[in-house]
């Protein structure tokens, strides 16, 4: 899954969101990537976002547990409604990005997440903590779709993105 804000103290945010997750009975945290600082991806906006993505594990099925993040998001005072251009500034934005090795399509979930190769700030925390991660539609690890990525936006077929590696602490 993974995690993003760009308002309020976001890294006290992320952790307090990822934290809370795993006092869920039906969650168990795995691992969590180190914080990404990143400039704002698909929208316009004077605040840079934090991002991670953890790995957790879970019984619950992808659409239960889509309610579950939402909930999450709720209590950070998440508004669900999107600003004219689509995403907006938020407190704390959760996506599900993989459930295990599911294709799945609804009208309010569809995995694997469907802009995971264009994002650097999804691909770079999770090359760090699942490298060897295959994506079950392309069949590339997490590692080859950041590679790929990055050789992208060097050679100009996609826009850079600015991201900084930062820590926890």
């Amino acid at each position: 899954m993974a995690l993003g804000s760009n308002l309020g103290d976001s890294r006290r945010i992320l952790q307090q969101a990822w934290q809370g997750l795993g006092q869920e009975e039906t969650i168990s945290l795995l691992d969590l990537s180190h914080p990404y600082v990143t400039a704002p991806v698909g929208m316009e906006s004077e605040n840079l976002f934090l991002n991670a993505v953890g790995i957790l594990e879970t019984n619950l099925e992808p659409e239960n547990l889509l309610l579950l993040l939402q909930g999450v998001e709720r209590d950070f005072g998440r508004d669900k409604k999107t600003g004219e251009g689509g995403y907006q500034d938020r407190l704390l934005d959760l996506d599900l990005l993989y459930c295990d090795d599911r294709l799945l399509v609804s009208s309010d979930l569809v995995l694997p997440h469907p802009h995971i190769a264009e994002r650097l700030f999804v691909l770079a925390p999770l090359a760090e903590i699942d490298p060897k991660h295959l994506d079950p539609q392309t069949g590339m690890t997490a590692e080859a779709m950041y590679r790929e990525l990055l050789q992208r936006m060097q050679s100009g077929k996609e826009a850079l993105q600015e991201i900084q590696q930062g820590e926890w602490g």
